[in-house]
């Protein structure tokens, strides 16, 4: 299950380095940052920064969650586990609640919440969505096009939050898992018999060639062939976080082979 770690915000890179240190790895499965990726403008661009989704919270999938009381209490910087204390002394953990896992588990894929398409009818009224934005449009509270942003409104661990969206439009370049999500990413006939080269290899360090992301440098984990794509990783802080980049628009800057 899930369970929440609060900290202060800006040390939740900290306290999980800690706890990759200091407990038995056998005792978790996960212990994340979730990320959202938000849209600026610069330099007459629209780029992607990737931001903490919930700042001064680490989200940690375990089933034995009172294995961590001792470790956590370790740690200097360390705030608090969700939990309630029982007569005899001992902790019963705080799960996150069904509905909010379920609201989380929609919106990241592998650890971000990517950037939502959106098109608007008459610049007044929303005519198609996709991306993790489409199931909650109906509960947009806000929505800023020029700013690239949606905020949706709901009760989460306890409290009322706003949950900030990047948007994505029809003049901003492609991407490669959102042409997905609409059905137009399409993949190349390989002749069995040769043995195609796209210039990028597992274990190259790249850049992308759009300024999306800036001077972020990802290191290529695989290369899909057919679909011309490649998947990375990149590091925030002590947060690694994977994502797909089109191998025709990255330049290799190094390689780790």
């Amino acid at each position: 299950m899930w369970y929440v770690i609060q900290v202060r915000s800006g040390d939740e890179e900290t306290v999980k380095s800690y706890i990759s240190e200091l407990q038995d790895k056998g005792t978790y499965s996960n212990i994340f940052i979730p990320l959202y990726e938000e849209v600026r403008r610069s330099h007459g661009k629209n780029r992607i920064t990737f931001k903490k989704m919930f700042p001064g919270y680490l989200f940690l999938e375990t089933s034995t969650p009172g294995d961590f009381y001792d470790t956590l209490r370790k740690i200097p910087k360390f705030k608090r586990l969700l939990s309630f204390k029982e007569d005899d002394d001992s902790r019963f953990f705080v799960p996150v609640g069904k509905d909010d896992e379920d609201f989380l588990t929609s919106l990241l894929n592998d650890g971000i919440m990517h950037v939502s398409y959106i098109s608007m009818k008459n610049h007044r009224y929303i005519e198609k969505v996709v991306g993790p934005l489409a199931k909650y449009r109906n509960h947009i509270s806000k929505l800023d096009i020029p700013h690239r942003r949606a905020i949706v409104e709901t009760e989460m661990f306890g409290k009322h939050r706003r949950i900030r969206f990047g948007l994505w439009t029809d003049g901003d370049p492609e991407l490669p898992w959102l042409l997905d999500n609409m059905g137009l990413q399409q993949e190349m006939p390989i002749d069995a018999g040769a043995v195609p080269d796209i210039g990028v290899h597992v274990g190259d360090r790249v850049t992308d060639d759009t300024g999306i992301y800036g001077d972020t440098v990802f290191s290529v984990l695989s290369v899909n062939l057919a679909r011309r794509t490649v998947s990375t990783v990149f590091t925030l802080g002590s947060v690694e976080a994977r994502l797909e980049l089109s191998a025709d628009r990255i330049s290799v800057v190094g390689t780790v082979r």
